[in-house]
């Protein structure tokens, strides 16, 4: 039997299990998931070169890449007009996108100008509905400005 003054232990209950002792081998992910995410991570690379590659031996890649950018920009900003922006702001500043698209296709604005737009159109899409119709003209001046080869002035800029 047991020794005196010795406890037997307790019965097993689903409340109280007994401790389960860690697996020989050790853990963490097995082989064919490494080597699958050493994979997966080699073929995004792969791609990412490939398309730099691509688009820094085409130019005409880039510059439709802007085109379609500053299309996107421009459906942003028009449905973000204030309501007291007449219909002759308006057309102009349509006007003045489709400037700065012609002006990079002809490859007049260098792209580097544009990362001021792309600062401006940043401050411009935060405001949301506190947007005032000034802040669509200056936005408009700027895209003229850019349209004709020089740089865009910020709002915020002292002009």
């Amino acid at each position: 039997m047991s020794e005196p003054g010795s406890v037997p232990p307790p019965p097993v209950s689903p409340f109280q299990p007994r401790p389960v002792e860690p697996k020989a081998g050790g853990g963490g992910c097995g082989k064919p998931v490494v080597i699958g995410c050493v994979a997966a991570l080699l073929l995004g690379a792969i791609v990412v070169l490939g398309a730099i590659y691509y688009i820094g031996s085409r130019p005409d890649t880039l510059g439709k890449m802007m085109q379609w950018s500053l299309t996107q920009m421009e459906r942003g900003v028009l449905q973000q007009l204030p309501a007291d922006v007449t219909a002759e702001d308006r057309a102009r500043l349509q006007k003045a996108f489709a400037d700065v698209r012609d002006s990079v296709q002809s490859g007049k604005t260098d792209p580097a100008q544009l990362q001021e737009l792309n600062l401006q159109m940043l401050e411009f899409s935060r405001k949301g509905k506190n947007t005032t119709r000034q802040d669509v003209i200056e936005l408009t001046e700027s895209l003229e400005r850019l349209a004709q080869g020089q740089p865009a002035r910020r709002s915020g800029g002292g002009s």
